[in-house]
């Protein structure tokens, strides 16, 4: 064919001996087709270059194959193994990804959200930037499947995955406590975030369930939980002689924050170095020699439950909305780092919700 003429399915056919709709069948993977058809067809497509018309095809089945992405921060590497994870559910049943970030501003989540209605996008997965949720309320978004990971949003009623966030900070605790710290430290972001809020009252519940005194000096949440913000709020606690030397960190990032900083100014920390329990385990966890336990999430379990929920509103199953889904994390004793095994009782932690001094201390905090 002559160059820069647009090659049809009408074509394809035409070379292959072979009606449209053995082409496409062709094209759409169908087991009807005999061998050595679908090779003539294939042959066809090679020797013509055609390439299927997305953008017509979306049109006219009024599906784009596609799922949008909005996390905080693509520099985060929990977020990103989460979205990998869900790229391997999704991929085999055909769906490709939009990705893009917020940067943890709910004002560009918004802009971002729109341009992914913008795209006809089929569904949509949304680590939230902040507690604010009217614009998941739009009616351009009602009806795009929608899940949240991560982070919950108060009073908005969508689909949900998250990693039960109080188990995992109350285990870590239990270990600090278990190796013989009584003095327990906490950093972390700013509690109106779900996640956020969730692991400063997991903190809280288990300071109280184990007797340990919570000292608000050393008690530290102010903004994002980033590297910066968890190597600034270290150095504040470090700066006080009488500090703590066992902490509590939120997530990774600020985790590696703290880490630098510690290393970095290790000549000038009074007493012996800081020991580290961590939210989040990731691949270089172990190279964080401070950090002797941490809690480890299912990304891949975290992808499927996503994707099952996607695929089967997508489906038009809608039995059970909303669905919030709790997942239990592992706990990792980094022995090499001088963590000590410790017995892990297999039924749901002590919890104290209705302990009075537990609900006067978050009233304070949020």
């Amino acid at each position: 064919m002559e160059a820069n003429v647009s090659v049809t399915i009408k074509d394809v056919a035409r070379l292959a001996g072979v009606s449209i709709a053995t082409v496409s069948r062709v094209l759409n993977e169908s087991d009807v087709v005999k061998d050595q058809t679908r090779k003539a067809v294939l042959e066809a497509v090679e020797k013509l270059g055609y390439n299927r018309n997305e953008v017509a095809r979306s049109l006219k089945f009024r599906q784009t194959r596609t799922i949008g992405i909005i996390a905080p921060e693509l520099s985060n590497i929990f977020f990103m193994e989460v979205v990998e994870a869900l790229e391997r559910c999704l991929a085999p049943k055909g769906y490709s990804m939009i990705i893009t970030s917020s940067y943890d501003s709910v004002q560009e989540e918004k802009r971002k959200l729109q341009i992914l209605i913008e795209r006809n996008v089929d569904g949509m997965v949304v680590m939230p930037s902040g507690s604010e949720g009217e614009h998941f309320l739009s009616k351009a978004l009602s009806n795009i499947p929608l899940v949240l990971v991560d982070r919950r949003i108060k009073a908005l009623k969508v689909d949900s995955v998250e990693t039960d966030n109080r188990y995992g900070v109350h285990k870590m605790i239990e270990a600090l406590c278990n190796e013989g710290f009584k003095r327990i430290g906490f950093i972390g972001g700013d509690p109106n975030i779900h996640t956020a809020g969730e692991r400063l009252h997991g903190y809280l519940e288990a300071m109280a369930a184990y007797n340990l005194p919570v000292e608000d000096e050393f008690v530290l949440h102010q903004g994002p939980m980033t590297q910066l913000n968890g190597r600034d709020q270290l150095k504040m606690a470090l700066s006080d002689p009488d500090h703590p030397q066992a902490f509590f960190i939120a997530n990774d990032s600020m985790h590696l924050g703290a880490t630098i900083y510690a290393i970095e100014n290790l000549q000038e920390i009074q007493g012996l170095p800081p020991v580290f329990a961590s939210f989040d385990y990731l691949s270089y966890a172990p190279l964080l020699k401070l950090c002797h336990y941490a809690v480890s999430q299912p990304f891949e379990q975290i992808g499927q439950e996503v994707a099952a929920l996607l695929l089967k509103r997508l489906g038009g199953n809608w039995e059970d909305f909303p669905q919030h889904v709790m997942l239990k994390p592992e706990i990792k004793v980094l022995k090499a780092n001088g963590g000590i095994p410790f017995e892990r009782e297999e039924e749901e932690q002590r919890r104290v919700h209705s302990d009075a001094d537990v609900s006067e201390k978050l009233c304070s905090y949020f």
